[in-house]
């Protein structure tokens, strides 16, 4: 890792442990609310799917006849992929296929190398990763219906219009193109960013005669059925079956629930040792605030008692002297250490610094006492 992301990481750790953990513990609360609405949207589409009826193609119009024949019926249907009747087909330049879907992407490959300052980006290019990518897609298709290979009296003509979920495409070409490099290439090499070395060429289509499971609503369409995709579901056209989809989703379903009860029972927890640690400083503090109000009662007399500790300085060993201003007698121990190396004034210079560190050991000082001989 380098120095950057090592900086990077350090920062969040930081920002994740600050207010003793209170931080990360709102962070995975909020996952875990997020978490939970997943698994309730999961929940409904599981059981929408697990409600919609799967009927064969030819008996679609029977369903629409019990349903009203108006009102549209979220339904079920398997078939083979098949064009419209006169309809025309789409040849892609790259396979030659016949197909009634096709979508071309041509997407620009960057390799991410070092470079002699040191400086990488894996870490930034994790959060912002689609700032570098740079895709062009064109997608095509003609209207297309769904038969029954046993039985061909029926047809369910396929509405992709407004449909907004993954279609279930074959790849069928693949190619990638080097990029040459250029002088602006060796700018990036030099600075360390990343820099083009490919194009990905790649074609996916939707293949005539491809046997795919369409579930959405089904209403009336001249002398046929349509089906249109129905928004609140993950699926429209795809190559599972209804009840391949409805495992999948109890599948997700569970992984979301447990996902839940893990990240809110760790949230719980960092946000209880949170608590319990506000707790602690507040009471350290207020013991701290107490002992300061005593040591500085018992030091009211420090000025009063300067000229017989200036006296008596030439009878006190090297050992008792204050190790900032060696001239008094150590007096003032700091706590937690306990350290008893300063008088009481130097302990008081120390004391209302930005941070007060023991001279001796650096540690953190919390408050000091009152040392007395007898």
């Amino acid at each position: 890792m380098s120095a950057r992301d090592r900086e990077t990481a350090v920062a969040l750790a930081r920002l994740a442990a600050a207010l003793d953990g209170a931080v990360l513990g709102l962070g995975t609360g909020a996952l875990a609310v997020a978490t939970w609405m997943k698994y309730l949207v999961t929940s409904g589409q599981l059981r929408r799917i697990a409600a919609a009826p799967a009927a064969a193609i030819p008996d679609l119009r029977y369903l629409l006849a019990e349903h009203g024949g108006d009102q549209p019926v979220l339904a079920a249907v398997r078939g083979q992929v098949r064009p419209v009747p006169l309809g025309t087909y789409i040849r892609p330049p790259g396979s030659r296929e016949l197909c009634v879907v096709a979508q071309h992407t041509q997407m620009c490959l960057f390799n991410e190398w070092r470079g002699i300052f040191g400086w990488t980006f894996d870490l930034h290019a994790l959060f912002f990763k689609s700032l570098k990518e740079q895709i062009i897609t064109s997608f095509r298709w003609v209207p297309f219906v769904l038969v029954d290979p046993e039985n061909m009296t029926g047809m369910a003509r396929v509405k992709l219009d407004g449909a907004t979920q993954p279609l279930p495409l074959t790849n069928v070409y693949h190619k990638l193109i080097p990029v040459e490099s250029t002088p602006y290439t060796l700018f990036q090499t030099i600075i360390g960013n990343g820099y083009p070395i490919a194009l990905l060429d790649e074609e996916k289509i939707l293949p005539v005669g491809k046997e795919i499971t369409a579930i959405g609503y089904c209403q009336p369409h001249k002398a046929s059925v349509e089906i249109s995709s129905c928004p609140d579901l993950p699926f429209f056209l795809s190559e599972l079956t209804k009840d391949e989809m409805e495992a999948e989703l109890s599948s997700r379903a569970r992984t979301l629930f447990w996902a839940t009860v893990v990240l809110g029972t760790m949230s719980i927890g960092l946000l209880g040792f949170a608590t319990y640690r506000r707790w602690q400083k507040i009471k350290e503090r207020r013991e701290a605030r107490q002992a300061q109000e005593v040591f500085r009662q018992s030091t009211d007399d420090v000025t009063d008692q300067a000229s017989d500790d200036e006296e008596e300085g030439g009878e006190i060993g090297d050992g008792q002297l204050c190790v900032i201003c060696l001239r008094k007698r150590r007096r003032a121990a700091f706590i937690p250490c306990g350290h008893l190396v300063c008088c009481c004034k130097c302990a008081m210079i120390v004391e209302r610094q930005f941070e007060p560190l023991c001279p001796m050991c650096r540690q953190d000082i919390r408050y000091m006492i009152r040392i007395y001989d007898n």
